[in-house]
């Protein structure tokens, strides 16, 4: 999947990691430091290993507690029928980080109802919740998700219909309001980068 940049996409699917609850407590003095990694593929990250992260393996930032908040989006090209998303949550370390709980979503699972496939060729929006299991076999740890898959065709059409005066009074209003949010004047080009739309 490494090479999915050059293949026509199926869609694309985004994540967002809401929160965890009730993990394990890593660290002897103060809060856990948890970050969320998530993956198209089966992940093989063991303690100590560096993060790279890639189309088909992204991070959240660190949010401390037993029941962190991350409520970050991570997105995700899909360039073929996914059949499962994989978690895992870390206690972030100096020296090496902990593994705190792991889980799998099926994504194509016909008790759900295929609820979840990418496959299909409409927009859906889903949330989960994944029971984590920990080395010690125990799960009483869940990661709570929302998943929102558009199909090709619909990002395609959504292309088609590109509107530059609506785009221009879109950016004059997300600049007033990281303006209001920052409390400073911005650039254009901090907009663009605060929003996410790179050059």
């Amino acid at each position: 999947m490494s090479g999915s940049s050059h293949q026509r996409l199926k869609g694309i699917l985004s994540v967002t990691v809401l929160k965890a609850k009730n993990l394990k407590k890593a660290d002897w003095f103060g809060e856990n430091d948890c970050y969320v990694v998530v993956s198209l593929e089966p992940v093989t990250m063991r303690p100590g290993d560096e993060i790279q992260q890639t189309e088909t393996y992204q991070k959240t930032q660190i949010h401390d507690g037993l029941h962190p908040i991350f409520n970050e989006k991570l997105v995700f090209p899909v360039p073929h029928r996914l059949e499962s998303l994989y978690v895992q949550v870390w206690d972030s370390d100096v020296g090496k980080d902990d593994l705190l709980g792991y889980g799998t979503l099926h994504l194509i699972d016909d008790e759900l109802g295929g609820r979840y496939d990418t496959n299909l060729d409409k927009e859906w929006l889903h949330t989960a919740t994944i029971p984590l299991i920990t080395d010690d076999g125990k799960n009483n740890s869940t990661l709570e998700l929302v998943l929102h898959y558009i199909p090709e065709s619909i990002a395609a059409y959504m292309g088609k219909k590109f509107n530059a005066t609506q785009a221009d009074v879109k950016k004059k209003i997300t600049q007033k309001v990281v303006e209001k949010v920052t409390g400073a004047t911005t650039t254009t080009e901090k907009v663009r980068a605060y929003v996410g739309i790179h050059v």
